[in-house]
């Protein structure tokens, strides 16, 4: 909230930091050069240069890289007319460039420039430098040298190969034998009693034991041991449905040669089928032996007494368990298990002595990877190298390692996971791309004297297990610290033991290419806020709002202590943490202690969407300090601060920028928490407005746009998620059309024309399936429609048809940027817009359906006729005021409806939607202690209840899209022309907002409004980088009412004086 105190200081703080060139935090301004001319000098500041969005982007594949000036000047109206750019292989040599000189070129572009040399070469250092003329032919020196470096650019650089850990460390035993058994009772596999039943299997074991694994599930929960130690549970408040998804557990410490016993309670949760199903697994040098769930177990009704788990316990009164179905059979089906192992891969390698120019490690993965060189980890990616559709493309990245080699003997290790490869990925399973999680690594040494040393993954690489015994996305990872090998990373280590690695056994990307978004990083970390204790042993942690990614955990005890970390988004009434929302995903760490002091855990290969951590088995009493959140995401600048003089609304844009932090993770999810995860079109299509203010959102979504279009089927239709996973669908409305808003919204915030020729191909043929999809250019009723709508549904024909003519108008845009011919696509625009006029909208103004949602898209998609306008303006206000003053738009209908209230003139029915308190409102979920988006509007309903737990996050972006509303009429800024090329500053009072203040670091510089009415008096304070114009409308009813610093008086349009400014601070007080 703003404080009327420092108001001005802070003001002229960010009007010094917007002349002095304050940029994102990924690179500090470039010192000044000079513009001199008759002398008299001007200083320009070259204050935040990039190549594609990125400062000293290392790898980069693209062939023609785009540069970016911005610039500030302490002398106002600061206006380039042309440009020089520089480029060399050497900063020394830009004084007489070796690689290209532009020359002077007569422009006013200075965002996004294209190289135009000589084609570039693979692993190529580039420097480049700038200078610029001013609108009176001055030219200033040349920028500070900055750098960019090539990636391998092409298959043919590569020359290592696919490998994977052998099929033995990571393939779980097979349940090929097995029988789900019960006690007998009945028919266990039609119908049991929701009761608690015991069972044991006795075996005697060989000596030399090399390994013991034990499968086991049950329907509905279990707890597992072996001689009397648990090894397995699953809890029946949570895990009832966990029957689904064995464990495979690691016993080897727990068997012995002898006698054993494997002891088993299990809960049928209610009355229905139940069943248990189990294979113990040990190896010797020898061979393999099987102990399998069939008529040999014991089973028991009645709740034994004394030591049941252990070897001489007396179970001779105890009946032959009953064999249910066999594996495969009964109402289970096949049931598979997984052990979402993570492997290690190590290689050493000798370096002869010479001086290393430079060293780069290109690496990806089909899953998830960790490299180590020498004992220190490679970089600080989190989630390397993301999610793609593998079968399609993969990301590699590349890392400067020329600090982290010597000479002599060097070791490369490398950790991979499952990730989104062969781990679960949404409500799908396991295994949607693949089974056998692989790597491909390339060292590539330079020397001095020009000669280079490659060290490649291979088949002569080894593989292992180690402590992390398993690591899923969804269900969490499991890290037993007494399995840790100190050294494993370091050369000299003995991996005598440990087998070859065999080359990749699946489906190959068919393309390698350089990373186009940001990588996942922590970015920040958070403290708990408290600590309570609702259950004897179980702690839970606040951390003080919802967040994306994993906890630090700081903990002392015994050796083989188990600590388990359960992450939760809400709490029920009595302080534990609430888990339904979250489906069948875990979301639990577990921390099996190795003993001897002070331990740390920090899991590496998932992430979890959390405000509160459940601890149990900690020993003691923990502190606030054992926990530390750790904040993870897509690791691009924020790009927006926002401030009002309402607690609420100052909230509200809090909670949309964490939500878009917590889902911006590499694909731009519905939601960081539940067993889904995945990359909603719909959702992503009305938040990609907003989302371009509030974080540099171009190479992300670039990124997401290429998974799009590598789904997009053949007939043309867009899915329902990229990339696209377990079948869900295509050509939704709403959904779909993300393939042509997303772009036109990325054109518009950062002038990115690339984008848009990138599109180009699937947008028309988008626009050809739903031609050929309509019926008289009318869309059939089928698709989401307004999803989650507060119960007023709006006809899905009439959302269709309206998206159909939409997105008919953006093409015919796009094709006038693109310099094609827009005429099919506005006269398809046309004919749309009739068919949905004879259709839908009578008369009088009235739209099918009549709700919120019809109007507002009727009305923003330019579908009514000029003459009805004010008619259906007037029946949407009346809607809203029919509800009390509140909204019943879902997903589709809610980031247009305050906008399409400004532009029919009822801006004060927008504030009074946007500051409602009561259901349904963003207020609402406020007043409930929200610190992201909710996915409903009553996710926890007035009567402190839980929405239906089957669809119920609270971290989901797409109400977040009314900030493009709040950014645009509250902080006045908007792009005049795409990039920001003109402002648009046009704050727009009202709803009890008596001041506010925002800069947005837009691709030109950064734009800064502050504004404040105070006893009928407005003041307007606003800042416009160089190189740019900006038009100010400015509420006022004659233009002698404004006094102002400069200005140029243009026209007086809709209550408001319009003034031209050119760059630098202006102020305007009414």
């Amino acid at each position: 909230m703003i404080s009327r105190r420092n108001v001005l200081a802070s003001t002229a703080a960010a009007v010094a930091a917007a002349a002095a060139g304050a940029v994102p935090a990924q690179g500090a301004p470039a010192p000044s050069t000079t513009a001199r001319a008759g002398g008299r000098s001007v200083l320009v500041k070259i204050t935040a240069p990039t190549v594609e969005y990125a400062r000293h982007p290392l790898g980069l594949d693209e062939p023609r890289p785009r540069f970016s000036w911005p610039m500030a000047s302490d002398e106002p109206g600061l206006r380039q007319s042309a440009y020089q750019l520089r480029v060399a292989t050497g900063a020394a040599a830009l004084a007489h460039p070796d690689v290209w000189d532009s020359g002077r070129v007569a422009s006013d572009e200075s965002a996004l420039v294209p190289y135009a040399g000589p084609e570039l070469r693979p692993r190529t250092r580039y420097f480049w430098t700038v200078r610029v003329w001013d609108g009176r032919g001055r030219v200033s020196g040349w920028s500070e040298p900055d750098w960019w470096e090539t990636g391998l650019l092409g298959a043919d650089q590569w020359s290592a190969r696919w490998i994977s850990a052998p099929a033995e460390l990571t393939d779980a035993p097979s349940f090929q034998g097995c029988h789900w058994i019960w006690f007998p009772e009945g028919d266990p596999a039609s119908s049991a009693p929701a009761e608690t039943r015991w069972f044991r299997r006795t075996a005697d074991l060989p000596e030399a034991v090399t390994s013991a694994t034990l499968v086991i599930t049950a329907d509905n929960a279990y707890s597992a041991s072996v001689n009397g130690r648990e090894v397995a549970r699953t809890d029946l408040a949570t895990d009832n449905q966990d029957w689904r998804k064995p464990a495979v557990v690691d016993v080897t410490d727990q068997v012995r040669s002898g006698g054993n016993v494997i002891a088993v309670e299990a809960v049928n949760g209610t009355e229905g089928p139940a069943g248990l199903l189990a294979v113990l697994v040990v190896r010797t040098a020898s061979g393999e032996q099987r102990i399998v769930t069939d008529a040999a177990w014991k089973a028991t009704d009645q709740e034994p007494a004394g030591d049941w788990r252990g070897a001489g316990f007396d179970d001779t009164a105890w009946a032959a368990a009953r064999e249910a179905a066999a594996w495969g059979g009964g109402p289970w089906g096949t049931v598979t298990p997984v052990t979402h192992a993570v492997t290690r891969l190590r290689r050493e390698f000798s370096l002869r002595r010479g001086k290393v120019r430079r060293a780069r490690l290109y690496v990806t993965a089909l899953g998830l990877y960790e490299a180590h060189l020498n004992g220190v980890r490679v970089g600080r990616d989190q989630l390397a190298p993301g999610w793609t559709d593998y079968r399609t493309r993969v990301q590699y990245q590349t890392h400067d390692v020329t600090e982290l080699v010597r000479s002599g003997g060097n070791a490369l290790g490398v950790h991979l996971a499952p990730g989104w490869y062969a781990g679960n990925v949404g409500m799908f399973g396991p295994h949607q791309y693949g089974e056998h999680p692989a790597l491909l690594a390339q060292l590539e040494v330079d020397y001095a004297d020009g000669t280079t040393q490659r060290v490649t993954s291979g088949t002569d690489w080894s593989a292992s297990t180690g402590p992390i015994v398993a690591a899923d996305l969804l269900d969490g990872e499991t890290y037993d610290a007494r399995k840790e090998t100190p050294g494993w990373t370091t050369p000299g280590f003995d991996d005598g033991t440990w087998p070859r690695a065999g080359a990749a056994d699946g489906e190959l990307p068919a393309r390698v290419v350089a990373q186009v978004d940001a990588p996942v990083r922590v970015t920040e970390e958070l403290t708990p806020t408290g600590v309570t204790e609702p259950r004897p042993g179980v702690f839970v942690f606040d951390l003080g709002r919802n967040m994306v990614g994993s906890v630090r955990l700081r903990v002392k005890g015994e050796a083989g202590t188990v600590v388990r970390l359960r992450h939760a988004e809400v709490l029920n009434a009595d302080g534990t943490v609430y888990t339904a929302n979250l489906r069948t995903a875990k979301a639990t760490d577990t921390y099996v202690l190795k003993g001897g002091g002070t331990e740390t855990y920090e899991p590496r290969f998932t992430f979890h969407g959390f405000r509160y951590v459940e601890v149990t088995g900690f020993p003691g009493t923990p502190t606030a300090r054992a926990v530390t959140g750790r904040v993870m995401h897509t690791d691009a600048p924020a790009t927006l601060t926002f401030e009002t003089d309402s607690p609420m609304l100052d909230q509200l844009h809090s909670n949309i920028t964490w939500g878009q932090r917590g889902n911006f993770l590499s694909v731009p999810t519905d939601t960081p928490a539940r067993d889904e995860r995945l990359g909603w079109t719909g959702d992503i299509n009305v938040f990609a407005p907003t989302a371009a203010y509030t974080m540099e959102s171009a190479r992300f979504l670039t990124k997401w746009l290429t998974d799009l279009r590598d789904a997009q089927t053949a007939e043309g239709s867009f899915t329902h998620v990229a990339p696209d996973v377990g079948r869900l669908g295509d050509g939704a409305a709403g959904w779909g059309d993300a393939g042509v808003t997303v772009p036109w919204a990325l054109y518009q915030a950062y002038g990115d024309l690339r984008v848009v020729e990138d599109a180009w191909p699937s947008v028309v043929a988008w626009l050809g399936y739903l031609e050929k999809h309509s019926d008289g250019l009318l869309r059939p009723a089928d698709g989401f429609g307004d999803w989650l709508n507060v119960e007023d549904e709006t006809p899905k024909d009439v959302i269709a048809t309206a998206y159909f003519a939409h997105v008919a108008d953006l093409t015919a845009r796009m094709a006038r940027e693109l310099g094609r011919d827009p005429a099919p696509y506005d006269d398809l625009f046309g004919r749309v817009r009739e068919a949905f006029q004879r259709a839908y909208v009578d008369t009088a103004g009235r739209v099918k359906g009549d709700t919120q949602t019809a109007y507002v898209l009727a009305l923003s998609m330019r579908l009514v006729p000029d003459a009805l306008r004010g008619a259906a303006a007037d029946r949407l206000v009346a809607l809203v005021e029919a509800r009390d003053w509140h909204l019943s738009t879902g997903f589709l209908g809610t980031p247009r409806l305050l906008p399409v209230l400004t532009d029919t003139g009822h801006t004060d029915v927008a504030y009074r939607l946007l500051t409602r308190r009561t259901f349904p409102s963003w207020g609402y979920q406020i007043d409930r202690g929200a610190t992201t988006m909710w996915e409903r509007w009553d996710s926890l309903r007035p009567d402190g209840t839980f929405q239906d737990p089957g669809m119920n996050s609270f971290n989901h972006y797409a109400y977040g899209s009314v900030g493009e509303w709040m950014y645009t009429h509250i902080a006045g800024i908007s792009p005049g022309r795409p990039g920001y090329r003109e402002v648009l500053v046009r704050p727009r009072p009202g709803g009890g907002v008596d001041e506010a203040r925002a800069t947005l670091r837009s691709v030109r510089g950064p734009i800064s409004t502050w504004w404040r009415r105070r006893r009928g008096r407005f003041e307007l304070t606003c800042s416009v980088p160089a190189n740019t114009t900006a038009q100010v409308w400015v509420p006022a009813s004659a233009t002698d009412r404004v006094t102002h610093t400069g200005a140029t008086p243009l026209r007086q349009e809709d209550g408001c004086q319009v003034f031209r400014v050119g760059s630098g601070t202006h102020r305007f007080t009414v």
